[in-house]
C-alpha cells in the first residue's frame, strides 16, 4: 500500500510540473496571462498534493522500520548532586586570573 501512495505522489508531481510547462510555453510566451494564472494555480495545487503524498509514504516506511529495529538498553540514570556554594571574597574583575 505504501508503494501505491508513493507512485501516486510521483504521478501528481509530474502532472504538476507538466502543468507548469504548459502554463509557460502555451500561455505565457504568447502573452495570455489570465489563462496562465488559472493553470498555474491548478499546477501548484497538484504539485503540493504530490509532495504531500510522498511525505506520507516516506513516513509510513519509517514507521515500519521502527518496529523492526531492536530496542537498545538504556543506561541507569545517576542521581544529580547538589552544587556546593563557595564563599570567598569578591574579586575586582570578571576576567579570570585578574583582580586577585
Amino acid at each position: 500500500m505504501v508503494w501505491l501512495r508513493e507512485a501516486a505522489g510521483w504521478i501528481l508531481l509530474g502532472t504538476g510540473l507538466a502543468a507548469f510547462a504548459v502554463c509557460y510555453f502555451v500561455f505565457l510566451l504568447p502573452g495570455r496571462i489570465l489563462e496562465a494564472g488559472a493553470l498555474g494555480l491548478i499546477g501548484v495545487t497538484i504539485f503540493r498534493g504530490g509532495t504531500h503524498l510522498l511525505k506520507v509514504a516516506m513516513a509510513a516506511k519509517a514507521a515500519r522500520e521502527i518496529d523492526r529495529q531492536p530496542e537498545l538498553p538504556r543506561p541507569a540514570a545517576k542521581p544529580l548532586a547538589m552544587p556546593t556554594m563557595v564563599v570567598g571574597k569578591p574579586t575586582a574583575s570578571v576576567v579570570p586570573g585578574r583582580g586577585q
